[in-house]
């Protein structure tokens, strides 16, 4: 439990092996967003309890991520592989897997959860028999000093990968209209006082340098009592633009049902209702393909309604309250 304290305490864990369970057998189960490993590690513990051969592959954008979940498990047989120097390091896949130690039941890779396929593949672990993605930011990044929360002072950061190439909060909000911000803030934040917000940051954007600075701004136009809410949803909007989440949500959904074996099983642990949205525009699209013979995948949903946390797991960790765990089975 210290560790979860450290990095992140995953939600809604339970549930999620009680969903997962009918596909812990001698597949690989894809955990898209391994964080500080508390999903992989509660997974791994089943699968060894229960004597299955499944091994798991996790995969995350963020470095510091990878670091800390490798540590934590260590215990299981787990391995870092490094994705981007694929061709540099192997030859051909035929080469990898003569490299990999099959005795080892993780392998960790740094790369989005967009990749999953490619990243299968190459390992040469199918048959693919479950995905989880768990949509939400690890305590890690909002308690660091990467500019993730208003709670937090730091430079405004804000990128999941911290050493990837593509522009910082503090660099897209210099490149903002007032335009921009103004529908960021509605589109991805759903906030009330947009266009007083938006206003402010454009007519000040090149005296920010800090998350401090930027909340500051946000607190001096908006009436003391909906301050709290604004702050989150503004910092909200302007990560879900540096990062392009909704656009790599799509994809991964995308990914994971392409990917899934049949009577594979996709689980998405939401927190906000634009994730929630496209979890549902991929699932009705892909449902009314399947039906009307378009060559899409017949789909099942077994969560008509959002399974969510009990008021117990919220009192332990009150930022589990907004999360959603919605599951998808790809019918045989």
């Amino acid at each position: 439990m210290v560790a979860e304290k450290v990095f992140h305490t995953p939600v809604l864990v339970n549930e999620v092996l009680e969903v997962l369970e009918p596909c812990i057998k001698d597949g690989t189960i894809v955990d898209g967003t391994v964080g500080g490993g508390g999903h992989t590690e509660a997974i791994a513990r089943r699968i060894k309890e229960s004597g299955a051969r499944g091994l798991i592959v996790g995969l995350d954008v963020d470095p510091a991520a990878i670091k800390f979940a490798a540590e934590r498990l260590k215990s299981f047989g787990c391995r870092v592989v490094d994705f981007d120097k694929r061709r540099q390091t192997v030859e051909s896949e035929q080469e990898l897997k003569k490299q990999l130690n099959r005795e080892e039941m993780i392998f960790l890779v740094r790369t989005s959860y967009v990749n999953m396929a490619e990243v299968v593949k190459w390992l040469g672990v199918e048959p693919v028999t479950a995905v989880l993605m768990d949509l939400g930011v690890s305590s890690f990044q909002l308690e660091g000093a990467r500019g993730f929360s208003f709670d937090h002072d730091g430079v405004l950061d804000m990128r999941f990968d911290s050493e990837g190439s593509y522009p910082t909060a503090l660099e897209v909000l210099r490149r903002a209209s007032e335009q921009d911000l103004k529908g960021w803030l509605r589109r991805y934040g759903e906030e009330r006082f947009s266009g007083r917000i938006a206003r402010k940051i454009y007519r000040h954007k090149e005296r920010i340098r800090t998350s401090r600075e930027l909340a500051d701004l946000v607190r001096s136009v908006v009436p003391t009592r909906y301050v709290r809410k604004s702050l989150a949803r503004v910092f909200q909007a302007l990560r879900i633009v540096v990062n392009r989440e909704l656009e790599n949500v799509e994809a991964g959904f995308e990914a994971a049902l392409r990917l899934l074996s049949p009577g594979g099983r996709l689980a998405v642990i939401c927190y906000q209702s634009g994730e929630d949205r496209c979890f549902k525009d991929v699932y009705r699209r892909w449902k009314k393909a399947g039906e009307e013979g378009e060559g899409r995948r017949r789909l099942r949903l077994l969560s008509p309604k959002p399974i969510r946390p009990g008021a117990e797991e919220v009192k332990i960790n009150p930022r589990a309250r907004s999360a959603r765990l919605r599951v998808v089975e790809v019918m045989v």
